[in-house]
């Protein structure tokens, strides 16, 4: 009888990693973008699910590919979406965007 635990998938071996197969992305991640999301003055119930996705789409960036580029792309559909359901003035989203920006080159330094 083997000593390896046979709970694996299709009742294999398990194969340890020390890597996580879900996204991640820094603590301090989530804390930064509820100032920023907090600084439109919008309620909190109305865009935790559009704060939700943007991380999760930080997260999700591949770190084999440009990371600016991914952060743009996370960016600008969390824009697209946001501005189709909330009125702002062009100042507020200019606002927005750069502590977005700012934000995400902070997350790139981190990594």
């Amino acid at each position: 009888m083997s000593d390896i635990p046979q709970d694996g998938p299709e009742g294999g071996p398990i194969h340890m990693t020390s890597t996580e197969d879900v996204p991640a992305a820094p603590g301090w991640l989530e804390p930064e973008a509820d100032k920023v999301f907090a600084k439109l003055g919008l309620p909190a119930d109305k865009t935790q699910r559009f704060r939700d996705s943007y991380i999760d789409c930080l997260a999700s960036a591949p770190r084999s590919e440009d990371l600016d580029s991914a952060h743009d792309s996370c960016r600008m559909g969390l824009l697209s979406a946001m501005k189709a359901a909330f009125t702002l003035d062009a100042t507020q989203w200019r606002a927005f965007e750069k502590d977005l920006e700012a934000l995400e080159a902070r997350l790139t330094a981190d990594l």
